[in-house]
């Protein structure tokens, strides 16, 4: 059975180097920052530890991957000789010091970009909730963006991660809306599926119309003003009896599309017990 194949970003160096030469680095690794983070007041603990992270000066972060690929150079090299016996064996070992060496320069190099990473997700977010589950995938994107950056084309890597992390983050944005939207449809099919469905016979008719009179009924002591106006033109409970997209409601109100998605799914929550008598009635006498 064949091994994997150890990958890595060659370099014509890697031949006549030596570990020695990765052993320190001959200038500055970290970029001087004694005043960043003074006037911060974030005082959430993860981000703090990531506003404590230091940035790499251009030859540092040259140097970190130049290292880490070199390290992953030699652990290949080694593991495509391997033989059998007690030298496999130490050179076994020998492979796994060279890959725990490298992982470790790569959490070194993924440290000092978390800031960068943040900075993106939170741009992008439109919650806490959505900056906590978009940060965790950012941070997976930016060690994926380690292993495949090549540190000889000359720029930095942040340019590299910054566009890595911003296509997936715009794609999680994306799946989260459509998430969101779909879970808006089940609401609002929840409560207007009585107007939807045909009934057997006058009788279920009556039953479906008193369950959604009680329901309207319920608003004022269920809903504040402003959550009564939103669920009323969402679903065209009002005169015009034409829903509204949440955009337009967003605008006559003066609030975002968000913000009135927000509302909405509340809304929808607190009317769900109330809406119990709706889902009886369409499964005793539905089509």
């Amino acid at each position: 059975m064949g091994r994997t194949e150890i990958a890595y970003i060659p370099n014509e160096d890697f031949d006549t180097a030596s570990e020695q030469d990765f052993a320190e680095i001959d200038g500055q690794l970290y970029a001087d920052e004694e005043d960043f983070g003074r006037s911060r007041r974030d005082a959430e603990a993860f981000l703090m530890a990531i506003e404590a992270s230091r940035l790499l000066t251009v030859e540092g972060e040259r140097f970190l991957f130049k290292r880490l690929n070199f390290l992953r150079f030699r652990a290949n090299a080694l593991q495509a000789s391997l033989g059998r016996g007690r030298a496999a064996k130490r050179a076994q070992q020998e492979i796994d010091r060279l890959l725990c060496e490298a992982n470790q320069t790569r959490d070194q190099i993924a440290c000092a970009n978390l800031r960068l990473a943040a900075s993106i997700v939170r741009k992008l977010s439109n919650s806490q909730d959505d900056f906590d589950e978009f940060l965790a995938e950012a941070n997976a994107i930016l060690l994926n963006a380690i292993d495949k950056f090549d540190y000889s084309r000359g720029y930095r890597f942040s340019t590299y991660a910054t566009h890595a992390i911003q296509r997936h983050t715009y794609r999680l944005l994306q799946k989260t809306r459509k998430a969101r939207d779909r879970q808006t449809a089940d609401g609002n099919d929840q409560i207007l599926q009585i107007e939807a469905s045909p009934y057997a016979d006058e009788a279920a008719c009556e039953d479906a119309a008193k369950a959604m009179k009680k329901l309207i009924a319920s608003f004022d002591r269920v809903l504040d003003d402003r959550e009564q106006e939103i669920v009323r033109r969402r679903f065209g409970l009002n005169a015009s009896g034409k829903g509204l997209s949440m955009r337009a409601i967003g605008d006559d109100l003066g609030i975002s599309k968000e913000r009135v998605r927000q509302l909405l799914n509340s809304s929808i929550e607190k009317l769900a017990k109330i809406a119990e008598p709706l889902e009886s009635i369409l499964q005793q006498d539905g089509p």
